[in-house]
C-alpha cells in the first residue's frame, strides 16, 4: 500500500485513469488530442515521476515536528486568519468593488469575464490583497486538523473543522466550485499522508467520513445549480440549445445514443446536461493541450501569469504599460484556450515554455518526493503538511498545474509560510 502512495506511483495511477476517462467519455470533442499531445503528456508525466525518484533518495533537512509549540495553538491561529482573510474579501467584492450583485454570483461572474475580456478594471481596496494573503491560511488549518485530530483539544479540533468555511465563501462569491472540490482533495490527501506512517485515514471520534460525504452531496448540489443558473444566464432553454452550444462554443457534442436517449424520454434531459458539463469539466483539458499544439508558436511566456491567478492584477497594477495579463488573454483566446484548463503540463508550457517547463516539472517530481521520504521517515506534523499539498497537486494535474487551480498557489504559500516560521519557533 504504501508502494501506491509513492508520487510517481500516484501520478501514474491519476494519468492511467484520466487517459481511460477520457476515451470512456460520451463526448466527441473537435480538438481531440493526437499524438504529439498525449507525447507531451506522457513526457510531463514521466518527468515528474523520475524527480519524485529521485528527490525520494535524497535525504530532506531534519524536520520542525510541530508538537512544540502545539499543533492546537497553530491551527487556531491559521483559522483566525483564514476567516480575517475572507471577511476581508467578502466587504472589498460585496461594497466596495461596485459590483452590481443584484442578479446573483453567477451573473456578475459571466459579466466580470466579459469585463476582463475588455479590459475593464474593478475598483479593488487594500482589504482584496490583504484578504487573498490570509484566507488561504484556513487550509493550512483544516490540513492540520485531519494530521493531527488524534490529540487536539477540543476548540482547536472545532476551528479545524470550521476551517473548510472560509474556502466555500469564496468559492460562492466567485460563482465558482474549484475552491470546495480543492478542499476535498486536500482533506483526502491528508488521509493519504496518515496512512503513509501507519495511521488511520481520518481521526477517530470525528464522524468525517459522514461530514466528507455531506460536504461532497452539497458540492454536487451546488455544482448542479450553477449549471441550471448558467444555462438560464446563456439561453439554453432545452436539451437542442445545450447541444448546439456545445457544437458551437465549445467544440465538442454528446455520443449519438445520449441524444436518442433523451429522445426517448429515458434519461431526463436536464440531469443529462448536468452530468455532460460536469464530464466535459473533467476530461477537456487534454484537448487544450492539443489546442497548443495547433498554435504551437502563438503563445509568449507567462512567467506565472498563466497558473497564479493573483499575478494578473498585479501586474496590471504594478506594470500597467506593459499589459502583461491583456496580452496573454488575447493570445490564449484566439487560440481558444482561455477559460479552458490546461492539464499541469500544459500550464508548465505557458508558464516557462517547453525547455523551462520541463525543468520545473522535474523539479516538482523532486520537491514531491523529497516530501515523501520525509514524511515516511520522521512523521513530522510539518513534513505530512508538505506531502498533502504535494499529493493534492498531483490529483489536480489533469486540470491544471499545482499553482493553477483555485488559487492553489496562495495555499502553498501559506502551507511554506507556516513550515518555516515554525521551524524558527521549534528549531
Amino acid at each position: 500500500m504504501k508502494k501506491l502512495l509513492h508520487p510517481a506511483a500516484l501520478m501514474a495511477i491519476i494519468w492511467a485513469a484520466t487517459a481511460l476517462l477520457f476515451y470512456a467519455s460520451p463526448i466527441s470533442y473537435v480538438h481531440a488530442p493526437g499524438f504529439v499531445a498525449w507525447s507531451i503528456v506522457c513526457a510531463g508525466a514521466l518527468l515528474f515521476c523520475l524527480g519524485a525518484v529521485a528527490g525520494a533518495s535524497l535525504r530532506w533537512p531534519a524536520a520542525a515536528r510541530l508538537d512544540t509549540p502545539s499543533p492546537d495553538r497553530l491551527i487556531i491561529v491559521c483559522a483566525a486568519m483564514g476567516f480575517i482573510g475572507i471577511a476581508a474579501m467578502l466587504i472589498d467584492k460585496l461594497l466596495l468593488s461596485d459590483i452590481d450583485w443584484s442578479a446573483g454570483f453567477s451573473a456578475a461572474r459571466d459579466r466580470r469575464v466579459v469585463e476582463v475580456m475588455a479590459n475593464i478594471p474593478v475598483r479593488r481596496s487594500w482589504l482584496l490583497y490583504a484578504g487573498y494573503l490570509t484566507f488561504s491560511f484556513s487550509c493550512v488549518a483544516l490540513t492540520a486538523f485531519i494530521l493531527a485530530g488524534d490529540r487536539l483539544r477540543s476548540f482547536a479540533s472545532l476551528c479545524g473543522q470550521a476551517s473548510v468555511l472560509p474556502m466555500v465563501a469564496y468559492a460562492v462569491l466567485y460563482g465558482g466550485r474549484m475552491p470546495i472540490l480543492l478542499v476535498i482533495i486536500l482533506v483526502a490527501s491528508a488521509g493519504l499522508a496518515r496512512l503513509l506512517v501507519s495511521r488511520s485515514f481520518f481521526p477517530r471520534g470525528q464522524w468525517l467520513w459522514w461530514k466528507l460525504a455531506a460536504v461532497a452531496a452539497a458540492m454536487l448540489a451546488y455544482t448542479n445549480f450553477i449549471w441550471e443558473s448558467r444555462r438560464q444566464l446563456n439561453g439554453i432553454a432545452n436539451y437542442g440549445d445545450f447541444v448546439a452550444v456545445a457544437a458551437s462554443r465549445w467544440e465538442l457534442s454528446p455520443a449519438p445514443w445520449l441524444d436518442r436517449a433523451v429522445l426517448d424520454g429515458r434519461i431526463a434531459a436536464t440531469r443529462l446536461m448536468d452530468w455532460l458539463s460536469i464530464d466535459l469539466y473533467l476530461t477537456h483539458a487534454v484537448t487544450t493541450v492539443q489546442r497548443m499544439v495547433e498554435h504551437w508558436g502563438e503563445f509568449s511566456i507567462y512567467g506565472g501569469l498563466y497558473q497564479i491567478g493573483i499575478l494578473s492584477p498585479l501586474s496590471d497594477a504594478l506594470a500597467p504599460s506593459l499589459q502583461l495579463a491583456a496580452r496573454m488573454r488575447a493570445e490564449l483566446s484566439a487560440a481558444g484556450t482561455f477559460g479552458w484548463f490546461p492539464t499541469a503540463w500544459g500550464a508548465w508550457i505557458g508558464d516557462a515554455g517547453p525547455a523551462g517547463g520541463a525543468i520545473c516539472i522535474l523539479i516538482w517530481g523532486m520537491l514531491s518526493g523529497m516530501a515523501y521520504r520525509a514524511a515516511r521517515e520522521n512523521g513530522s506534523l510539518l513534513s505530512q503538511l508538505m506531502l498533502a499539498f504535494g499529493y493534492m497537486c498531483v490529483f489536480v494535474s489533469p486540470l491544471n498545474g499545482p499553482f493553477g487551480l483555485a488559487n492553489s498557489f496562495l495555499i502553498f504559500v501559506s502551507f511554506a509560510t507556516i513550515g518555516l516560521l515554525w521551524r524558527r519557533v521549534a528549531g
